[in-house]
């Protein structure tokens, strides 16, 4: 399966260069070397293993005896029977419920009851064959990343970048209030959800009687601050703006960030994070949440809505569903409509405002 099957709007070829440009300027994105985030580990049973998929793969997410994280391929080195059907043991291994073999966080295989004797099941435990296929794994602002390459390459390529993290939650400065964060798979892909949060005018559209009216709808201009780019993406401002604002703009960083910032005269700012995984062909896994910074005189901004709103955390991942569900008919049908022209939207639609830009 290629990253071709999962965007069919062809975000996943190589960036667009002019006929006059040589070839070598051109740059393919990587998908697989990039970290994404598949999980809030809060919302996690450290006492057994979790499926996921990412980028069409199966996997599994387990904590080890080591009370770290780990993420294996979902499939049993011995006969690829699911090792999320089975369990994490007293001593931090995870078990294949098929045949009881065991394995430690390293991939290393711990236990393989059938052997003959204690000599055999050691010769064959240290096979390459006997280990599970790990992925890299690391949990940063409470999100469990892992890396879409396995193995030792995949480790290698992994201690080179950092997962796209939210420089304002690791600030100490008592002004950062952390809104809780929220998950939802949903039935459309990638990349009609994050074309979706770079349209700033659908807004008051869509979301008619939760954020804005449809009647309020207008011009908007988008001018560029920050270059494209193949790994690093693209930065818009949003033109106009409430007088109370600013500025406002939004930041794309590949392959899985939408940041809206809103920053407001007063020193107040509103941060929608909102992440974007690519799990399977016209589907995928959003993870999100508001982050609200003080002004200086200490007072809180208002934020998106009443998703901003002192309540309990099962309260606001149902709440969530309102906004989400409000344009996932749009995107979903949209998306069929795209694949049965087998065209992208871009070369089929008209799209003649600067609200489409990015």
């Amino acid at each position: 399966m290629t990253i071709a099957d999962l965007n069919r709007s062809a975000l996943s070829e190589p960036a667009c260069a002019s006929q006059d440009e040589p070839q070598a300027q051109v740059e393919t994105f990587e998908w697989a070397k990039q970290w994404y985030p598949l999980a809030v580990v809060d919302y996690l049973d450290p006492s057994r293993p979790h499926a996921v998929q990412l980028l069409g793969k199966d996997l599994v997410l387990w904590r080890d005896g080591t009370g770290t994280w780990q993420c294996f391929e979902d499939a049993c080195p011995h006969r690829l029977a699911p090792l999320s059907e089975g369990r994490v043991e007293a001593d931090g291994t995870l078990l294949c419920a098929y045949h009881a073999w065991r394995f430690e966080g390293s991939g290393q295989c711990d236990r393989i009851p059938q052997a003959k004797d204690a000599a055999t099941e050691a010769k064959h435990r240290e096979n390459p064959r006997a280990c599970a296929t790990v992925y890299p794994s690391l949990v940063r602002q409470g999100l469990l990343w892992v890396w879409g390459e396995p193995g030792s390459a995949g480790l290698q390529s992994a201690q080179q970048r950092s997962p796209r993290l939210i420089p304002e939650l690791d600030a100490d400065s008592g002004r950062v209030i952390k809104g809780d964060l929220n998950f939802r798979d949903l039935p459309y892909g990638w990349d009609f959800f994050i074309e979706n949060v770079a349209d700033p005018a659908h807004v008051t559209e869509a979301h008619h009687g939760l954020v804005g009216k449809r009647e309020d709808a207008k011009y908007y201009d988008m001018p560029r601050v920050r270059e494209m780019s193949t790994q690093e993406g693209f930065a818009y401002d949003v033109t106009p703006i409430p007088d109370t604002l600013e500025r406002s703009g939004h930041d794309f960083q590949p392959p899985c960030l939408m940041r809206i910032s809103s920053e407001i005269k007063d020193g107040g700012q509103l941060i929608m994070v909102l992440y974007a995984v690519p799990t399977r062909p016209g589907w995928c896994r959003h993870i999100g949440r508001q982050v609200l910074i003080k002004n200086n005189a200490g007072k809180v901004p208002s934020g998106l809505a009443f998703f901003s709103l002192p309540m309990p955390t099962w309260l606001s991942h149902v709440l969530g569903s309102l906004f989400l569900h409000q344009d996932l008919a749009f995107l979903h049908y949209q998306e069929k409509t795209v694949a049965q022209r087998e065209k992208r939207w871009l070369d089929d639609g008209y799209s003649p405002y600067p609200l489409d830009i990015m």
